[in-house]
């Protein structure tokens, strides 16, 4: 019979105070207690350093969250070659590394060292990675842990893996895992579905997302609601208002976040369809029947709603003042809607209310209200901005997010301040894109130096920014005001390198610029190299015929082709057509296209077009025309059409026209004795005699 030995006494009060320890502090892990938690292990490893720990306590401590612990406790785990061996442990501590992002290439280490990996394992790593952005070694583990022959992987495991792809737009790695988990025969439940649904709606694949929900006999709130948001993330809002239906009639109840997606939705489309925003006021309306009318995410979606739409600025507040805690995208939806009213001083006064309640701004936050500063003529917002610039340097923010630095780049140029917008790219650094050297562009072109303009292209290839259409486009603006062609030139070659020519707004811009610099057959090259020219491509050929080339009867025939080809001209195209018939002496050609103008194009003449189709009937001295159509005009006409008038009535020596126009003119400008002293030329009498003898007429009369 063995003999048993027994243990010193020492030894045995260890193991219990280490047992005793053990279990207070996961009693207090578990309750949240983390504070008590490490109060307790601080004091007992002070009394006894040498007392024994065992991995449920090391476990339970993890839960506190506390990283210099974290740390402490993989160190003593290593000494005592629990921390690859011991799978709880080892599990535990990849879960804390997982949720902290504190240490992703210890908790790779560690993972490798394990020698037995289970899904728990696999799982907390793919997490670790995912939190850490790194998808594709996320993705990467998944065929390691099946060519392992590790237990298969967890609802978690797939949930994680669904949500990534989500993420990413990974649709092809999203059906692999779906036909794996049908393969397997597993149980797709609740958390699974919801996770294929979202996986097929973000990435657009909206039947499929549609075919999970059919194969669902109970479905709950949460499908609906991830379906709705696909439909809204698609951009279909009467798809998703059609699903929204649906749901009630199946007699589901809507949540919050339901009516927060379908309102979203509401004001997304608000812009492309007007009715849009009354859908959207009749869903606030549904949103008392379920009193969610303090829902924070439902006031949210209604003040974007109402920030977004034409509606009146008291509903915006109505919307924001419902809100009981408003939280940041509050303020900042808030702050948006009253920059698109045109209410910039109250949005300055909204951001120092949002920043006196303590609620810390954004980068969003403040590059929204630096977008509402620069799309403003007051001068007034030019001095909040530069507050605002103030407050970025002095924050967290002045390391200069991506969207704040282009916002202050953007605002100074629009200012014409190109030292100040140059002086905040520099501080960007790496943080500088197209955005940023195409506001410079603009700002640059703005004050007349686009040969500086175009010195951002070359920044842009010696940084390695991506040139894209819109950048391009603002390029070939500053090209087509140099006197040499060949800067167009070498941008036009750029584009083909690029792969940008076949953009719609590129060949504009390319027309725009060979037209400029003479070359006709090269802007019909361009033109002609369109696949489905848009009006503006239509009005960009004939603006360039008529206005800088003057191949006046080349740029009407080109018209005949638009409206032949089904393009529906608009308000620059008539004014284009109007000049080619002034200039080219198509005088009934003009007449004719102006008189049907609304009718056939649905174009209602503005006052630019009033004052060509004047100047026609002057040229060609159909004086009396002109004067009727001046006095039929449906808006106030200015001086300049009443004295341009006038100066054809002296070419054509008609006197009764002018006498006519001046008396309009004096009637409408008295203060102004240009008129008289052009009749006076005219008749070669003064002004006011002839007034005198047509007084004295009357009297006798």
């Amino acid at each position: 019979m063995p003999l048993r030995l027994r243990l010193p006494a020492p030894c045995q009060s260890q193991r219990r105070a280490a047992a005793s320890w053990a279990a207070a502090v996961a009693d207090h892990a578990r309750a949240g207690r983390h504070a008590a938690a490490l109060t307790v292990f601080r004091r007992v490893l002070a009394a006894h350093p040498a007392a024994a720990v065992d991995e449920l306590a090391y476990s339970a401590l993890l839960r506190c969250r506390d990283a210099r612990l974290a740390y402490q406790i993989h160190a003593q785990a290593c000494r005592r070659g629990l921390a690859a061996s011991n799978p709880v442990l080892a599990c535990s501590l990849l879960a804390f590394y997982s949720a902290a992002r504190s240490d992703l290439p210890a908790a790779a280490s560690l993972f490798d060292e394990m020698p037995r990996r289970d899904a728990v394992a696999y799982t907390a790593m793919m997490s670790a990675f995912v939190r850490a952005g790194d998808w594709a070694q996320a993705l990467a583990l998944y065929p390691r842990m099946l060519a392992a022959g590790a237990a298969p992987p967890t609802e978690h495991t797939f949930a994680n893996l669904l949500a990534l792809c989500a993420s990413r737009q990974l649709c092809c790695h999203g059906r692999q895992l779906h036909a794996q988990l049908l393969r397997w025969g597993a149980d797709l439940n609740l958390v699974l579905k919801t996770a294929l649904l979202h996986m097929y709606s973000s990435c657009g694949f909206m039947d499929h997302a549609h075919a999970v929900l059919c194969s669902t006999p109970d479905t709950d709130v949460v499908l609906w609601t991830a379906m709705i948001a696909g439909y809204s993330r698609a951009g279909d809002l009467q798809a998703a208002l059609r699903m929204f239906r649906h749901m009630e009639q199946a007699g589901v109840l809507p949540s919050a976040f339901t009516f927060s997606g379908i309102i979203t939705a509401c004001a997304s489309s608000s812009s492309a369809q007007p009715q849009a925003s009354q859908t959207g006021r009749q869903l606030h309306a549904r949103v008392f029947k379920f009193a969610l009318e303090h829902d924070i995410s439902v006031c949210n979606a209604l003040v974007d709603l109402y920030s977004k739409s034409s509606a009146r600025l008291l509903d915006l507040l109505h919307a924001f003042r419902a809100t009981d805690s408003p939280n940041v995208v509050s303020w900042t939806a808030l702050i948006a809607g009253l920059a698109r009213h045109g209410r910039d001083k109250d949005a300055f006064a909204a951001f120092a209310e949002m920043r006196a309640s303590e609620v810390q701004p954004n980068s969003f936050t403040v590059s929204t209200l630096l977008k509402g500063c620069s799309s403003s003529s007051e001068s007034d917002s030019f001095l909040h901005a530069t507050k605002i610039h103030a407050y970025v340097l002095k924050t967290s923010l002045g390391s200069l997010d991506v969207s704040v630095g282009n916002s202050l780049v953007h605002l100074y140029s629009r200012f014409a301040r190109m030292d100040d917008a140059w002086a905040v790219a520099t501080t960007m650094a790496c943080a500088r894109d197209n955005l940023t050297y195409t506001s410079l562009a603009k700002g640059l072109n703005q004050i007349g130096l686009p040969s500086k303009a175009l010195e951002m292209v070359v920044h842009m290839f010696r940084e390695e920014v991506r040139i894209d259409g819109f950048s391009l486009a603002c390029f070939l603006s500053a090209a087509a005001t140099l006197p040499s062609i060949e800067p167009g030139k070498h941008l036009h070659c750029c584009s083909l390198k690029l792969g940008l020519s076949s953009q719609v707004s590129v060949s504009n811009s390319l027309i725009n610029m060979y037209s400029k610099h003479k070359c006709v057959e090269d802007a019909k090259s361009v033109f002609h190299s369109i696949r489905e020219p848009s009006v503006v491509s239509w009005n960009a050929l004939i603006s360039g015929l008529a206005y800088n080339n003057g191949c006046y009867y080349e740029a009407l025939s080109v018209f005949e082709d638009m409206t032949l080809a089904g393009a529906q001209p608009d308000s620059i195209t008539s004014s284009a057509v109007l000049y080619a018939c002034t200039h080219g002496g198509f005088v009934d050609i003009g007449i004719n296209h102006f008189n049907s103008m609304r009718n056939s194009f649905g174009v209602s003449p503005q006052r630019s077009h009033y004052t060509l189709f004047l100047d026609m009937l002057g040229r060609v001295g159909r004086l009396t025309e002109a004067a009727c159509t001046i006095e039929a005009m449906p808006i106030r006409p200015d001086v300049s059409m009443y004295k341009n008038l006038l100066a054809f009535c002296e070419l054509h020596n008609d006197l009764s026209v002018a006498e006519n126009i001046t008396r309009k003119a004096l009637e409408l400008y008295p203060s102004d004795t240009v008129f008289q002293n052009t009749l006076s030329g005219i008749s070669g009498a003064p002004w006011e005699h002839r007034m005198k003898s047509d007084a004295d007429i009357q009297a006798k009369a």
